[in-house]
């Protein structure tokens, strides 16, 4: 099991830190602006000067499988890629589905919408190359972990008893030992004596009205099951503008799992110093409590993250999107504790 953006798998259970220009030879890394990949004795090679055979690239079909110009030497005519992996139609217990390679999935198993499904239609998620129960198990970044009272940082456990804190942002997630005067920043543990944040960005200057975020985004995994049955949508960040100590927010639901329609436009302002940085065209899932909405995953894949929602809530999609009856009838204003509903 590895995490693709961090490490590089090179057959043969072999995996190497991800660095720039790194690329894979066979079973062995090569840094691909200084060295070579080079066939000998139909062998891969590594080496420091360039190749006195026909470049990796342009193998022999039948010797050699090409899977997005990461070469593989072909065992058999069923060999097949699957992103960057290869692997043979005959193997037991593999599945590709959505350019990753799983292995240990149970026979018969189909992928569907990202999602893998056993013989029995029972669902299966996937962490990083492995299937999981996510009733039983937690899956951070990849590495998966069995449930216990905690939550993900990144790809580390955060135990609720031993003093840490995780603190966040769209890129990265830390773990640090709690201290006295201390605050989250993003993903910045700071010295609240000698520094203020705003929004997720840290500033040299100590202020007494700062007011770092309330809260930090977390993995859409790491919001099931307790978000499933509340007031939720996937909604996407259309434009944003700041206006004094206010974020205007235009939002376009996506999909619901309330009473609003698909298609409907939000005007959510959010206390800009002390709510969660947000990207523009990002879709994120918000919560709705007391007529105030606010966001409460990192970014989300549309194309697969929905679903997977959906299903490990066991929710009627389809039921959700009939909800709609025109994409643009409503448009919601929501400030503080006020919502008013205008028609256009």
């Amino acid at each position: 099991m590895y995490l693709p953006t961090t490490h590089i798998c090179c057959g043969d259970n072999k995996m190497f830190e991800l660095k720039e220009n790194l690329s894979c030879c066979g079973v062995n890394s090569f840094n691909k602006t200084i060295q070579y990949c080079c066939i000998t004795n139909d062998n891969l090679e590594v080496k420091n000067e360039s190749c006195h055979s026909p470049p990796p690239i342009e193998a022999e079909p039948s010797k050699y499988v090409n899977c997005l110009g990461i070469l593989h030497k072909r065992e058999s005519g069923l060999n097949q890629c699957c992103g960057e992996d290869v692997y043979s139609l005959a193997d037991d217990n593999v599945l590709c589905c959505n350019g990753i390679l799983y292995r240990n999935v149970p026979e018969k198993s189909e992928c569907v919408g990202g999602i893998i499904y056993t013989q029995n239609q029972i669902k299966m998620f996937s962490c990083g190359s492995e299937v999981y129960d996510h009733k039983k198990q937690l899956c951070c970044s990849g590495h998966l972990y069995n449930k216990t009272k905690a939550e993900c940082c990144g790809n580390l456990l955060l135990d609720y008893n031993n003093n840490q804190i995780c603190c966040s942002s769209s890129t990265h997630a830390m773990l640090y030992d709690t201290k006295q005067e201390h605050l989250c920043c993003g993903h910045y543990y700071y010295n609240t004596s000698l520094w203020s944040c705003c929004a997720e960005h840290l500033k040299p200057t100590p202020s007494k009205d700062s007011y770092p975020p309330e809260y930090r985004l977390k993995p859409l995994t790491d919001l099931i099951p307790d978000i499933c049955h509340k007031k939720v949508l996937f909604g996407k960040v259309e434009s944003v503008v700041l206006r004094q100590k206010w974020r205007d927010i235009v939002l376009r639901v996506i999909v619901a799992v309330s009473e609003l329609s698909q298609g409907t436009l939000l005007h959510v302002s959010l206390d800009h110093c002390s709510s969660p940085a947000l990207e523009n065209s990002m879709t994120y899932l918000w919560e709705k409590n007391s007529r105030k909405y606010k966001a409460l995953s990192i970014p989300v894949d549309v194309t697969s993250d929905i679903h997977m929602f959906f299903t490990a809530c066991d929710l009627n999609l389809m039921q959700a999107l009939n909800r709609s009856v025109s994409t643009c009838s409503h448009t919601h204003h929501i400030r503080g504790g006020f919502s008013m509903q205008v028609h256009f």
